[in-house]
Order: structure tokens, then sequence, then C-alpha cells
């Protein structure tokens, strides 16, 4: 709430042990994707100057940019599938934690929403009320 974070700024941060797990999942996650983008772009290129093949353009950009993408949920995933306790390590995929996360996320967006309609509702109010 506000008055935690007044009281205490780093209340928001995340905590040093869930940074660097969310680190380390990244590692697969996205970098296999990412290795996957170079190497297709690799391939493609290796087969058409060395084998004489060609390739359309947009085989070439829509094999790229699906790895990419990948990647970009190989992050979403990595960050989320972490456990986000600082005591608890979480399991090896992290479908669990997954859901759990997600879970708060909602919860937390919720809260949001009910704060803002509720701060819309004071500001509306004059002194006397």
């Amino acid at each position: 709430t506000d008055a935690a974070l007044r009281e205490d700024a780093g209340a928001a941060a995340i905590p040093e042990k869930v940074a660097q797990r969310m680190g380390k999942r990244m590692i697969p996650f996205v970098g296999i994707p990412l290795f996957g983008t170079f190497a297709s772009f690799i391939g493609f290129w290796y087969m058409a100057v060395y084998r004489d093949q060609e390739f359309q353009p947009a085989l070439v950009a829509t094999t790229s940019f699906v790895f990419l993408a990948v990647g970009l949920l190989g992050i979403t995933y990595s960050v989320l599938s972490a456990s986000w306790d600082d005591d608890r390590e979480g399991s090896g995929l992290g479908f669990d934690e997954f859901q759990t996360n997600v879970g708060n996320l909602k919860d937390g967006l919720a809260r949001t929403k009910e704060n803002a309609l509720l701060r819309e509702k004071m500001a509306g109010l004059s002194e006397d009320e």
C-alpha cells in the first residue's frame, strides 16, 4: 500500500534472491530461442551462399521473428515461473509458481482498479463529507 511504500521505499523492490532466480531461468528460456534466431539466420545464409539455394525473404524474416517471439515469451515465463518467495527455491520448470504468480498479478491488478475507483470517489467529495 501507499503507507508501506512511504515508510520503506525498498518494499516495492524485488529481493536479490528472487532476481537471481529469475535471471537463472532466463538462460534456457531466452538463450535457446535467441541462439535459434542466430543459428537460423546463419543457416539460411550458408545455404544461400555455399549451396546456391534461394529462399524467400519472408521465410527468413518469419523464422527469425518466430524465434524472437518465443524468446520474448521466455522472458515473461522466466519472471512468472520463478518463486517470488525469498525463502522458497521453487520447482525446476516452475509450473506451480507460474500459476501462483499469475494469480497474484490478477489480484494485484484488481486491487489497483479498486483503489483507483475509491480515489476517484474521494476526490469528488467535499471536506465536510
